[in-house]
């Protein structure tokens, strides 16, 4: 069983030997895990929003690097974007993209940071 709360991991072993069987095992596994639950607080949306991720290489939730290619016969061309993506009010996933290629990096970087906030907060999130 593992689980993580509020950055803190908890990995237990439970055996099918000690408990008597898998199913066995597997109940005591869960009720350990709900124990833990109860005992401690999970991160709100807003709170797992805020805080980016170990693997976020932007530097903000929400917002990637994409980069799309296009082969033409034997030539392979490479654009690249920044792309910002959110849950709309209504729970649709809503997606723009920022070439690089017409705005720079940076630029590109900005506005696809600033179409998330904006989406967001149309959202009411």
């Amino acid at each position: 069983m593992r689980i993580q709360r509020r950055g803190v991991k908890i990995e237990e072993f439970f055996s099918d030997q000690r408990h008597q069987g898998k199913r066995n095992a597997l109940v005591a596994a869960q009720r350990r895990r709900d124990e833990i639950e109860r005992g401690s607080a999970r991160y709100s949306a807003r709170e797992r929003a805020e805080h980016p991720s170990s693997r976020n290489k932007s530097g903000m939730v929400g917002v990637r690097l994409h980069q799309q290619k296009d082969i033409r016969g034997e030539f392979e061309y490479s654009y690249w974007y920044w792309v910002a993506q959110w849950t709309d009010g209504h729970g649709r996933r809503r997606t723009r993209s920022f070439s690089i290629h017409s705005h720079g990096d940076e630029e590109a970087y900005n506005r696809a940071c600033q179409a998330r906030r904006k989406g967001l907060k149309q959202a009411n999130r």
